[in-house]
Protein backbone atom coordinates (compact mmCIF):
# COMPACT_ATOMS: atom_id res chain seq x y z
CA UNK A 1 0.00 0.00 0.00
CA UNK A 2 3.36 2.48 -0.60
CA UNK A 3 2.12 5.35 -1.94
CA UNK A 4 5.02 5.61 -4.86
CA UNK A 5 6.96 8.84 -5.16
CA UNK A 6 5.34 9.10 -9.03
CA UNK A 7 1.66 8.26 -9.12
CA UNK A 8 2.13 8.18 -12.96
CA UNK A 9 0.92 4.36 -13.42
CA UNK A 10 0.12 3.64 -9.61
CA UNK A 11 -3.58 5.41 -9.45
CA UNK A 12 -6.25 3.67 -9.68
CA UNK A 13 -9.26 5.17 -11.05
CA UNK A 14 -12.79 4.07 -10.90
CA UNK A 15 -13.59 2.81 -14.84
CA UNK A 16 -13.44 -0.82 -15.35
CA UNK A 17 -13.60 -1.52 -19.42
CA UNK A 18 -14.40 -4.40 -21.63
CA UNK A 19 -12.80 -4.04 -25.34
CA UNK A 20 -12.95 -6.85 -28.13
CA UNK A 21 -11.80 -6.49 -31.57
CA UNK A 22 -9.34 -3.66 -30.42
CA UNK A 23 -6.32 -3.85 -33.32
CA UNK A 24 -2.95 -4.76 -31.64
CA UNK A 25 -0.33 -4.84 -34.32
CA UNK A 26 -0.73 -4.72 -37.93
CA UNK A 27 1.81 -4.80 -41.02
CA UNK A 28 -0.86 -3.20 -43.14
CA UNK A 29 0.84 -0.22 -45.15
CA UNK A 30 -2.29 1.73 -44.71
CA UNK A 31 -2.45 1.75 -41.08
CA UNK A 32 -0.05 2.61 -38.90
CA UNK A 33 2.09 0.19 -37.21
CA UNK A 34 0.84 0.12 -33.37
CA UNK A 35 1.17 -1.60 -30.21
CA UNK A 36 -2.16 -1.29 -28.05
CA UNK A 37 -1.75 -2.55 -23.96
CA UNK A 38 -4.07 -2.70 -21.66
CA UNK A 39 -3.28 -1.32 -18.23
CA UNK A 40 -4.31 -1.42 -14.72
CA UNK A 41 -4.08 2.23 -14.49
CA UNK A 42 -3.43 5.72 -16.22
CA UNK A 43 -1.13 8.40 -15.21
CA UNK A 44 -3.16 10.81 -13.33
CA UNK A 45 -1.06 13.74 -15.00
CA UNK A 46 2.07 13.68 -17.87
CA UNK A 47 3.68 16.27 -16.31
CA UNK A 48 7.27 15.39 -15.41
CA UNK A 49 7.39 17.36 -12.87
CA UNK A 50 4.82 15.59 -11.07
CA UNK A 51 6.23 12.64 -11.32
CA UNK A 52 5.80 11.11 -14.64
CA UNK A 53 8.36 10.02 -16.83
CA UNK A 54 10.31 9.89 -14.01
CA UNK A 55 13.00 6.76 -14.03
CA UNK A 56 15.05 7.61 -17.08
CA UNK A 57 13.01 5.93 -19.33
CA UNK A 58 10.61 8.34 -20.22
CA UNK A 59 8.64 8.15 -23.70
CA UNK A 60 7.64 11.81 -23.53
CA UNK A 61 9.94 13.62 -21.22
CA UNK A 62 13.15 12.14 -21.51
CA UNK A 63 16.33 12.69 -18.59
CA UNK A 64 19.54 14.09 -18.46
CA UNK A 65 20.56 9.75 -17.49
CA UNK A 66 18.58 7.17 -18.59
CA UNK A 67 19.37 3.38 -17.44
CA UNK A 68 21.05 0.53 -19.39
CA UNK A 69 21.62 -3.28 -18.34
CA UNK A 70 20.20 -6.18 -17.86
CA UNK A 71 17.05 -7.49 -15.63
CA UNK A 72 19.54 -9.71 -13.20
CA UNK A 73 21.33 -6.50 -12.47
CA UNK A 74 21.61 -3.37 -11.29
CA UNK A 75 21.34 -0.59 -14.27
CA UNK A 76 23.93 1.30 -15.22
CA UNK A 77 23.05 5.27 -15.36
CA UNK A 78 24.34 6.61 -18.33
CA UNK A 79 23.81 10.30 -20.23
CA UNK A 80 21.03 10.77 -22.32
CA UNK A 81 20.41 14.71 -22.67
CA UNK A 82 24.02 15.17 -20.69
CA UNK A 83 26.69 14.69 -23.15
CA UNK A 84 28.85 12.17 -20.63
CA UNK A 85 29.22 11.69 -16.95
CA UNK A 86 29.00 14.45 -14.70
CA UNK A 87 32.05 16.21 -13.49
CA UNK A 88 32.33 15.74 -9.66
CA UNK A 89 34.48 18.07 -7.14
CA UNK A 90 36.64 16.76 -4.97
CA UNK A 91 34.88 17.34 -2.26
CA UNK A 92 31.75 15.72 -3.84
CA UNK A 93 29.32 18.57 -3.60
CA UNK A 94 29.92 19.98 -7.13
CA UNK A 95 28.25 18.33 -9.81
CA UNK A 96 28.65 19.65 -13.36
CA UNK A 97 26.92 18.45 -16.30
CA UNK A 98 27.39 19.56 -20.00
CA UNK A 99 24.47 18.98 -21.98
CA UNK A 100 24.29 17.21 -25.36
CA UNK A 101 23.75 19.97 -28.57
CA UNK A 102 21.26 19.89 -31.37
CA UNK A 103 18.11 18.44 -28.80
CA UNK A 104 14.85 20.08 -29.26
CA UNK A 105 11.43 19.30 -27.68
CA UNK A 106 8.33 18.39 -29.51
CA UNK A 107 6.90 22.06 -30.05
CA UNK A 108 10.44 23.07 -31.99
CA UNK A 109 12.51 25.12 -29.23
CA UNK A 110 16.05 24.08 -28.25
CA UNK A 111 16.83 22.24 -25.27
CA UNK A 112 19.27 24.54 -23.21
CA UNK A 113 20.58 24.77 -19.74
CA UNK A 114 17.61 27.07 -18.73
CA UNK A 115 15.03 24.04 -18.99
CA UNK A 116 17.08 21.94 -16.89
CA UNK A 117 17.22 24.51 -13.94
CA UNK A 118 13.77 25.29 -14.61
CA UNK A 119 12.63 21.49 -14.04
CA UNK A 120 14.90 21.09 -10.74
CA UNK A 121 14.14 24.31 -9.58
CA UNK A 122 10.33 23.64 -9.67
CA UNK A 123 10.49 20.55 -8.29
CA UNK A 124 12.24 21.56 -5.29
CA UNK A 125 9.89 24.96 -4.90
CA UNK A 126 7.31 24.18 -1.70
CA UNK A 127 4.62 26.16 -4.23
CA UNK A 128 4.43 24.18 -6.79
CA UNK A 129 3.80 20.42 -4.12
CA UNK A 130 5.57 18.36 -6.39
CA UNK A 131 5.79 14.60 -5.39
CA UNK A 132 9.14 14.66 -5.85
CA UNK A 133 10.50 17.32 -3.74
CA UNK A 134 11.93 14.47 -1.00
CA UNK A 135 14.04 13.33 -3.63
CA UNK A 136 16.05 16.40 -3.86
CA UNK A 137 16.49 17.06 -0.38
CA UNK A 138 20.02 17.28 -0.46
CA UNK A 139 20.53 19.83 -3.93
CA UNK A 140 21.48 22.75 -2.24
CA UNK A 141 21.21 25.23 -5.51
CA UNK A 142 20.82 24.28 -9.48
CA UNK A 143 22.49 27.11 -11.53
CA UNK A 144 23.63 27.17 -15.60
CA UNK A 145 27.34 26.95 -16.35
CA UNK A 146 28.14 28.28 -19.22
CA UNK A 147 26.77 27.61 -22.50
CA UNK A 148 25.81 24.28 -22.45
CA UNK A 149 26.52 23.59 -18.69
CA UNK A 150 24.39 23.33 -15.43
CA UNK A 151 25.82 23.09 -12.02
CA UNK A 152 24.02 20.86 -9.28
CA UNK A 153 25.76 22.07 -5.16
CA UNK A 154 24.75 19.54 -2.85
CA UNK A 155 24.56 19.67 0.82
CA UNK A 156 26.85 17.00 1.43
CA UNK A 157 28.17 14.42 -0.90
CA UNK A 158 25.81 11.73 -2.27
CA UNK A 159 27.01 9.53 -4.88
CA UNK A 160 23.11 8.08 -5.06
CA UNK A 161 22.08 12.08 -6.13
CA UNK A 162 22.80 10.17 -9.73
CA UNK A 163 19.37 8.79 -9.49
CA UNK A 164 18.01 12.29 -9.14
CA UNK A 165 19.05 12.83 -12.72
CA UNK A 166 16.86 10.53 -14.02
CA UNK A 167 13.81 12.57 -13.79
CA UNK A 168 11.90 14.10 -17.24
CA UNK A 169 13.12 17.46 -18.39
CA UNK A 170 10.26 20.38 -19.40
CA UNK A 171 10.76 23.50 -21.01
CA UNK A 172 11.15 26.02 -19.08
CA UNK A 173 8.81 27.92 -20.90
CA UNK A 174 5.90 26.40 -19.84
CA UNK A 175 7.21 26.50 -15.93
CA UNK A 176 5.84 29.35 -14.01
CA UNK A 177 8.04 29.91 -10.62
CA UNK A 178 5.68 29.28 -7.65
CA UNK A 179 2.57 27.58 -10.04
CA UNK A 180 1.23 24.54 -8.26
CA UNK A 181 1.12 21.38 -10.20
CA UNK A 182 -1.89 21.14 -10.19
CA UNK A 183 -2.65 23.80 -12.39
CA UNK A 184 0.45 23.24 -14.47
CA UNK A 185 -0.16 23.01 -18.47
CA UNK A 186 2.27 20.27 -19.09
CA UNK A 187 -0.52 18.39 -16.90
CA UNK A 188 -2.68 17.53 -19.91
CA UNK A 189 -0.43 19.22 -22.57
CA UNK A 190 3.10 17.50 -21.69
CA UNK A 191 5.79 18.71 -24.14
CA UNK A 192 8.94 16.64 -24.00
CA UNK A 193 12.51 15.76 -26.10
CA UNK A 194 11.03 11.81 -25.99
CA UNK A 195 10.25 9.40 -29.32
CA UNK A 196 6.60 9.99 -28.81
CA UNK A 197 4.53 13.14 -28.43
CA UNK A 198 0.73 13.12 -26.91
CA UNK A 199 -1.89 11.72 -29.25
CA UNK A 200 -4.75 11.63 -26.55
CA UNK A 201 -5.38 11.27 -22.98
CA UNK A 202 -8.95 11.25 -21.27
CA UNK A 203 -10.36 9.01 -18.49
CA UNK A 204 -9.80 5.56 -19.92
CA UNK A 205 -7.20 5.79 -22.39
CA UNK A 206 -3.72 7.38 -23.50
CA UNK A 207 -2.49 7.42 -27.01
CA UNK A 208 1.21 8.32 -27.50
CA UNK A 209 2.04 8.89 -31.15
CA UNK A 210 5.63 9.31 -32.90
CA UNK A 211 7.70 12.26 -32.85
CA UNK A 212 8.42 13.19 -36.24
CA UNK A 213 10.98 15.24 -35.48
CA UNK A 214 12.66 13.16 -33.32
CA UNK A 215 16.45 13.43 -33.15
CA UNK A 216 17.24 9.95 -34.16
CA UNK A 217 13.85 9.68 -36.61
CA UNK A 218 10.70 8.74 -35.35
CA UNK A 219 10.59 5.34 -33.93
CA UNK A 220 9.28 2.24 -35.46
CA UNK A 221 6.20 1.88 -33.18
CA UNK A 222 4.08 5.06 -34.74
CA UNK A 223 1.22 4.51 -31.93
CA UNK A 224 1.44 3.25 -28.51
CA UNK A 225 -2.46 2.83 -26.49
CA UNK A 226 -2.88 2.13 -23.11
CA UNK A 227 -5.98 1.50 -22.28
CA UNK A 228 -7.28 1.06 -19.28
CA UNK A 229 -8.98 -1.88 -17.04
CA UNK A 230 -8.85 -2.17 -13.48
CA UNK A 231 -9.81 -5.10 -12.49
CA UNK A 232 -7.24 -7.95 -12.60
CA UNK A 233 -10.00 -10.98 -13.65
CA UNK A 234 -11.51 -8.55 -16.00
CA UNK A 235 -7.76 -7.69 -17.60
CA UNK A 236 -7.36 -11.45 -17.94
CA UNK A 237 -10.32 -12.60 -19.34
CA UNK A 238 -9.67 -8.91 -22.59
CA UNK A 239 -6.45 -10.35 -23.17
CA UNK A 240 -7.57 -13.69 -23.89
CA UNK A 241 -10.64 -12.74 -25.96
CA UNK A 242 -9.26 -10.12 -27.88
CA UNK A 243 -6.12 -8.74 -29.86
CA UNK A 244 -4.45 -6.70 -27.40
CA UNK A 245 -0.47 -6.75 -27.48
CA UNK A 246 0.42 -7.02 -23.81
CA UNK A 247 -0.83 -6.46 -20.78
CA UNK A 248 0.97 -6.71 -16.61
CA UNK A 249 -1.06 -9.02 -14.29
CA UNK A 250 -0.66 -10.87 -11.19
CA UNK A 251 1.83 -14.09 -11.10
CA UNK A 252 -0.77 -16.22 -10.49
CA UNK A 253 -2.74 -15.40 -13.35
CA UNK A 254 -0.32 -14.43 -15.66
CA UNK A 255 0.76 -18.12 -15.13
CA UNK A 256 -2.20 -19.21 -16.94
CA UNK A 257 -0.99 -17.89 -20.32
CA UNK A 258 2.03 -19.79 -19.89
CA UNK A 259 0.76 -23.13 -22.00
CA UNK A 260 -1.86 -21.03 -24.14
CA UNK A 261 -1.00 -20.77 -28.00
CA UNK A 262 -0.05 -17.92 -29.02
CA UNK A 263 1.53 -15.84 -25.90
CA UNK A 264 4.31 -15.69 -23.66
CA UNK A 265 4.73 -14.55 -20.07
CA UNK A 266 7.61 -12.19 -19.65
CA UNK A 267 8.92 -11.79 -15.63
CA UNK A 268 11.28 -9.13 -14.86
CA UNK A 269 13.07 -9.14 -11.76
CA UNK A 270 12.52 -5.53 -9.25
CA UNK A 271 13.64 -3.87 -6.48
CA UNK A 272 10.09 -4.21 -5.63
CA UNK A 273 9.45 -5.33 -2.03
CA UNK A 274 6.48 -6.37 -0.25
CA UNK A 275 6.17 -6.38 3.65
CA UNK A 276 4.34 -5.08 6.48
CA UNK A 277 4.86 -1.95 9.03
CA UNK A 278 5.38 -2.71 12.32
CA UNK A 279 3.45 0.28 14.53
CA UNK A 280 5.91 2.02 17.01
CA UNK A 281 2.85 2.56 19.01
CA UNK A 282 0.99 -0.90 19.43
CA UNK A 283 1.64 -3.03 22.43
CA UNK A 284 2.81 -5.95 20.55
CA UNK A 285 4.36 -4.79 17.44
CA UNK A 286 6.86 -2.30 19.51
CA UNK A 287 8.50 -5.04 21.19
CA UNK A 288 12.44 -5.45 19.14
CA UNK A 289 11.95 -9.02 20.41
CA UNK A 290 8.22 -9.59 18.53
CA UNK A 291 9.69 -8.19 15.66
CA UNK A 292 12.57 -10.47 15.44
CA UNK A 293 10.25 -13.03 16.23
CA UNK A 294 7.89 -12.56 13.25
CA UNK A 295 11.03 -12.71 11.06
CA UNK A 296 12.14 -15.77 12.76
CA UNK A 297 8.48 -17.32 12.22
CA UNK A 298 7.41 -16.95 8.59
CA UNK A 299 7.66 -18.91 5.69
CA UNK A 300 8.70 -16.89 2.61
CA UNK A 301 9.20 -19.33 0.33
CA UNK A 302 5.72 -20.57 0.62
CA UNK A 303 4.23 -17.44 0.27
CA UNK A 304 6.39 -17.26 -2.60
CA UNK A 305 5.91 -20.65 -4.48
CA UNK A 306 1.58 -20.29 -3.21
CA UNK A 307 0.57 -16.54 -3.48
CA UNK A 308 3.40 -15.42 -5.98
CA UNK A 309 3.33 -18.35 -8.35
CA UNK A 310 7.22 -18.53 -7.90
CA UNK A 311 7.33 -15.42 -8.84
CA UNK A 312 9.74 -13.65 -6.51
CA UNK A 313 12.61 -13.76 -4.21
CA UNK A 314 12.75 -13.80 -0.61
CA UNK A 315 13.21 -10.42 1.29
CA UNK A 316 14.68 -10.05 4.64
CA UNK A 317 16.49 -6.41 4.20
CA UNK A 318 15.45 -3.96 1.30
CA UNK A 319 18.74 -4.94 -0.46
CA UNK A 320 17.98 -7.35 -3.21
CA UNK A 321 21.22 -9.53 -4.38
CA UNK A 322 21.13 -8.09 -7.72
CA UNK A 323 22.69 -4.90 -5.91
CA UNK A 324 26.26 -6.74 -6.39
CA UNK A 325 28.87 -5.60 -4.00
CA UNK A 326 26.21 -3.80 -1.38
CA UNK A 327 24.37 -7.28 -0.94
CA UNK A 328 25.03 -9.41 1.99
CA UNK A 329 24.63 -12.52 1.62
CA UNK A 330 24.55 -13.01 5.48
CA UNK A 331 21.94 -10.89 6.63
CA UNK A 332 19.36 -13.01 6.08
CA UNK A 333 16.36 -14.29 8.50
CA UNK A 334 16.53 -18.56 8.94
CA UNK A 335 13.81 -19.55 9.44
CA UNK A 336 13.26 -20.86 12.85
CA UNK A 337 9.79 -21.34 14.29
CA UNK A 338 11.49 -22.61 17.90
CA UNK A 339 13.33 -20.16 18.44
CA UNK A 340 10.61 -17.52 17.31
CA UNK A 341 8.39 -19.00 19.70
CA UNK A 342 10.82 -18.54 22.56
CA UNK A 343 11.40 -15.19 21.72
CA UNK A 344 7.61 -14.35 22.15
CA UNK A 345 7.71 -15.90 25.22
CA UNK A 346 10.58 -14.50 26.66
CA UNK A 347 8.66 -11.04 25.97
CA UNK A 348 6.14 -12.07 27.89
CA UNK A 349 3.70 -13.34 25.42
CA UNK A 350 2.42 -16.77 26.54
CA UNK A 351 -0.52 -18.46 25.45
CA UNK A 352 -3.72 -18.87 26.48
CA UNK A 353 -6.80 -20.75 25.98
CA UNK A 354 -8.00 -19.82 23.18
CA UNK A 355 -5.22 -20.21 21.26
CA UNK A 356 -3.62 -16.65 21.40
CA UNK A 357 -0.76 -15.09 23.36
CA UNK A 358 -0.90 -12.58 25.94
CA UNK A 359 0.80 -10.18 28.07
CA UNK A 360 -0.48 -8.39 31.26
CA UNK A 361 -4.19 -8.53 29.71
CA UNK A 362 -3.22 -7.61 25.97
CA UNK A 363 -3.95 -9.82 23.19
CA UNK A 364 -1.42 -10.54 20.73
CA UNK A 365 -3.13 -9.22 17.92
CA UNK A 366 -2.85 -6.17 15.56
CA UNK A 367 -4.94 -5.11 12.36
CA UNK A 368 -3.12 -5.26 8.51
CA UNK A 369 -4.29 -2.87 6.22
CA UNK A 370 -3.90 -3.54 2.33
CA UNK A 371 -5.32 -1.32 -0.97
CA UNK A 372 -8.56 -2.56 -1.92
CA UNK A 373 -7.27 -2.33 -5.28
CA UNK A 374 -4.50 -4.85 -5.14
CA UNK A 375 -5.06 -8.61 -4.91
CA UNK A 376 -1.62 -9.35 -4.55
CA UNK A 377 -1.59 -7.46 -0.86
CA UNK A 378 -4.43 -8.98 -0.03
CA UNK A 379 -3.21 -12.35 -0.88
CA UNK A 380 -0.07 -11.84 1.05
CA UNK A 381 -2.05 -10.40 3.72
CA UNK A 382 -4.51 -13.19 4.55
CA UNK A 383 -1.22 -15.89 3.56
CA UNK A 384 0.58 -13.76 6.58
CA UNK A 385 -2.06 -14.40 8.97
CA UNK A 386 -2.40 -17.98 8.15
CA UNK A 387 0.92 -18.50 9.54
CA UNK A 388 1.10 -16.22 11.86
CA UNK A 389 -1.84 -17.46 13.62
CA UNK A 390 -0.28 -20.96 14.44
CA UNK A 391 2.51 -19.03 16.92
CA UNK A 392 -0.67 -17.36 18.67
CA UNK A 393 -0.85 -14.32 16.92
CA UNK A 394 -4.17 -13.15 15.33
CA UNK A 395 -4.40 -10.23 12.39
CA UNK A 396 -7.35 -8.63 11.16
CA UNK A 397 -7.15 -8.36 7.48
CA UNK A 398 -8.47 -5.09 6.45
CA UNK A 399 -8.69 -3.43 3.26
CA UNK A 400 -8.19 0.18 3.53
CA UNK A 401 -7.06 3.29 0.99
CA UNK A 402 -3.74 5.07 1.57
CA UNK A 403 -5.76 7.79 2.74
CA UNK A 404 -7.25 5.51 4.67
CA UNK A 405 -4.51 3.54 6.32
CA UNK A 406 -2.25 7.35 6.59
CA UNK A 407 -3.83 8.40 10.27
CA UNK A 408 -3.45 4.84 11.42
CA UNK A 409 0.11 3.99 10.68
CA UNK A 410 1.30 4.54 14.18
CA UNK A 411 -1.41 1.57 15.15
CA UNK A 412 -2.27 -0.63 12.77
CA UNK A 413 0.31 -2.51 10.26
CA UNK A 414 0.49 -2.07 6.69
CA UNK A 415 0.91 -4.45 3.64
CA UNK A 416 3.61 -1.76 1.96
CA UNK A 417 5.17 -2.44 -1.25
CA UNK A 418 8.71 0.28 -2.03
CA UNK A 419 11.14 0.41 -4.50
CA UNK A 420 10.21 3.67 -5.78
CA UNK A 421 13.88 4.53 -7.58
CA UNK A 422 15.92 1.95 -6.29
CA UNK A 423 19.19 2.89 -8.81
CA UNK A 424 21.63 3.52 -5.67
CA UNK A 425 21.67 1.49 -2.72
CA UNK A 426 21.16 4.24 -0.47
CA UNK A 427 17.47 5.47 -2.41
CA UNK A 428 16.47 1.94 -1.67
CA UNK A 429 17.56 2.45 2.43
CA UNK A 430 17.77 5.51 3.54
CA UNK A 431 14.23 6.78 3.97
CA UNK A 432 12.97 2.84 5.52
CA UNK A 433 15.63 3.10 8.31
CA UNK A 434 16.94 6.86 8.79
CA UNK A 435 15.86 7.98 12.55
CA UNK A 436 14.70 11.50 10.36
CA UNK A 437 12.08 9.49 8.69
CA UNK A 438 8.97 9.76 8.46
CA UNK A 439 8.96 13.40 9.74
CA UNK A 440 11.41 14.56 6.88
CA UNK A 441 9.02 12.59 4.06
CA UNK A 442 5.52 10.36 3.99
CA UNK A 443 4.14 8.60 6.43
CA UNK A 444 5.10 5.26 4.54
CA UNK A 445 8.60 6.35 4.80
CA UNK A 446 10.42 4.38 8.11
CA UNK A 447 6.35 3.92 8.72
CA UNK A 448 7.32 1.81 11.91
CA UNK A 449 9.42 4.97 13.51
CA UNK A 450 12.65 2.76 13.09
CA UNK A 451 15.14 4.34 15.56
CA UNK A 452 18.96 3.85 15.92
CA UNK A 453 22.12 5.68 15.95
CA UNK A 454 24.28 2.55 14.73
CA UNK A 455 21.84 2.89 11.82
CA UNK A 456 21.74 6.35 10.88
CA UNK A 457 25.92 6.86 11.44
CA UNK A 458 25.95 3.56 8.75
CA UNK A 459 23.22 5.21 6.73
CA UNK A 460 24.93 8.46 6.93
CA UNK A 461 28.87 6.96 6.03
CA UNK A 462 27.00 5.21 2.88
CA UNK A 463 25.46 8.19 1.32
CA UNK A 464 28.52 10.77 2.16
CA UNK A 465 31.36 8.48 1.23
CA UNK A 466 32.84 8.73 -1.87
CA UNK A 467 34.90 5.70 -1.70
CA UNK A 468 33.05 2.38 -3.48
CA UNK A 469 34.58 -0.25 -0.47
CA UNK A 470 33.43 2.66 2.37
CA UNK A 471 30.43 2.52 1.09
CA UNK A 472 29.81 -1.37 0.44
CA UNK A 473 31.26 -1.93 3.81
CA UNK A 474 28.62 0.56 5.04
CA UNK A 475 25.77 -0.82 3.66
CA UNK A 476 26.63 -4.07 4.50
CA UNK A 477 27.01 -2.69 8.28
CA UNK A 478 23.33 -1.38 7.77
CA UNK A 479 21.82 -5.01 6.59
CA UNK A 480 24.08 -6.59 9.92
CA UNK A 481 22.23 -4.52 12.15
CA UNK A 482 19.20 -5.05 10.39
CA UNK A 483 18.87 -8.69 10.75
CA UNK A 484 19.73 -7.98 14.72
CA UNK A 485 16.45 -4.97 14.93
CA UNK A 486 14.21 -5.43 12.21
CA UNK A 487 11.72 -2.69 11.84
CA UNK A 488 9.34 -4.26 9.75
CA UNK A 489 8.45 -7.67 8.28
CA UNK A 490 9.92 -7.98 4.88
CA UNK A 491 8.29 -10.74 2.66
CA UNK A 492 9.34 -10.63 -0.88
CA UNK A 493 10.75 -9.25 -4.03
CA UNK A 494 8.15 -9.08 -6.75
CA UNK A 495 9.05 -10.44 -9.79
CA UNK A 496 6.51 -8.23 -12.07
CA UNK A 497 4.55 -10.49 -14.61
CA UNK A 498 3.63 -9.50 -18.04
CA UNK A 499 1.68 -11.40 -20.65
CA UNK A 500 2.20 -10.75 -24.49
CA UNK A 501 1.57 -11.66 -27.76
CA UNK A 502 3.68 -13.69 -29.37
CA UNK A 503 2.74 -12.15 -33.06
CA UNK A 504 4.72 -9.54 -31.75
CA UNK A 505 8.07 -10.60 -32.51
CA UNK A 506 6.88 -11.27 -36.34
CA UNK A 507 7.10 -7.71 -36.71
CA UNK A 508 9.25 -6.20 -34.19
CA UNK A 509 12.60 -6.98 -33.17
CA UNK A 510 11.38 -5.57 -29.35
CA UNK A 511 13.94 -4.92 -26.06
CA UNK A 512 14.56 -6.91 -23.28
CA UNK A 513 13.52 -5.69 -19.63
CA UNK A 514 15.33 -4.19 -16.91
CA UNK A 515 15.79 -4.26 -12.83
CA UNK A 516 12.15 -2.74 -12.41
CA UNK A 517 10.83 0.01 -9.59
CA UNK A 518 8.01 -0.26 -7.29
CA UNK A 519 6.38 1.70 -10.08
CA UNK A 520 5.46 -0.90 -13.04
CA UNK A 521 2.76 -1.31 -14.85
CA UNK A 522 2.65 -1.46 -19.14
CA UNK A 523 4.93 1.26 -18.65
CA UNK A 524 7.43 -0.77 -18.06
CA UNK A 525 7.97 -4.81 -18.93
CA UNK A 526 8.71 -5.83 -22.64
CA UNK A 527 7.59 -2.17 -23.47
CA UNK A 528 9.92 0.10 -21.09
CA UNK A 529 11.91 1.21 -24.51
CA UNK A 530 9.44 0.63 -27.20
CA UNK A 531 11.00 3.45 -28.97
CA UNK A 532 14.05 1.41 -29.62
CA UNK A 533 11.65 -1.18 -31.13
CA UNK A 534 12.69 -1.77 -34.64
CA UNK A 535 10.52 -3.01 -37.92
CA UNK A 536 11.55 -6.50 -39.16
Amino acid sequence: MRKPVSRAVAILLPIVIACTGCQAITSDASVKPTVNLLTPALPDSLNPLAGFDNNGVGKINESLFTLEGESDTLPRIVPLLAQKDPKISADGLTWDITLRNGINFSDGTTLDPADVVASYQAIKDPRTASPLASTLENLATVKTHGKDGVRFTLHEPQVSFKTSLLVGIAPSELIHEGTPISESSLNRSPVGTGPYVLDHFDSSSLTLSANKNYRDGPPDVQKVSYTQSEDDNARTQAMASSDFTGTVLPPRLAASFAQREGYEVVTASSADWRGISLPADHPFTKDPKVRLALNLAINREEMISGVLAGAGRPAYTFVPPEYGQFYNSKAVFTRDPRRAEELLDDAGWVSNKDGIRTKNGQRAEFTLLYNPGDTLRRDLSLALASQLEKFGIKISVQPATFDQAEPRVSTDSIMLGGGDTPYDVDTQLYKMLHSSYPEAGAYYDNPSHFSNAKMDQALHQGRTSTDPHTRATAYKDVQDLYVKDPSMLLIAFIDHSYVQRNDVHNMWNTTGTLLEPHEHGTAWGPWAKIGAWSKK
